[in-house]
């Protein structure tokens, strides 16, 4: 197929806080429904810069949810221009979670991510 100009350009992405890059130590919080592992909420030590969450793949429906809800709430912080350490309280307040550990970041990284 040939190329052909694009009708449109990405002009909205819904606001965020920016993440960190995966690297060195962390705070690392596992949130769960249950027994079932929905995702982990990441922050360097003493850093409130930045954030990650990373969800677990094929979710149950109920969990799903649950990653849902900590998406809305860090959009809707995001969005409405709160602090993030604001919105990582929330996500905490509404979530079951495990205590937090400190630990290395970089095994969250894909092996490749920065080739």
């Amino acid at each position: 197929m040939p190329w052909r100009p694009q009708p449109a350009d990405l002009v909205y992405a819904p606001p965020s806080y920016p993440s960190h890059d995966y690297k060195g130590e962390g705070e690392i919080f596992t949130i769960r429904l249950g027994d079932e592992i929905v995702g982990h909420l990441t922050r360097k030590v003493g850093d409130w810069t930045a954030l990650g969450f990373l969800p677990r793949p094929s979710l149950s429906a109920d969990a799903d949810i649950i990653r849902v809800m900590v998406y809305d709430i860090l959009r809707q912080f995001a969005r409405d221009g709160r602090p993030m350490v604001d919105a990582w309280a929330e996500v905490l307040n509404y979530t079951q979670h495990d205590a937090p550990v400190r630990a290395p970041l970089e095994g969250f990284r894909h092996p490749l991510a920065d080739e």
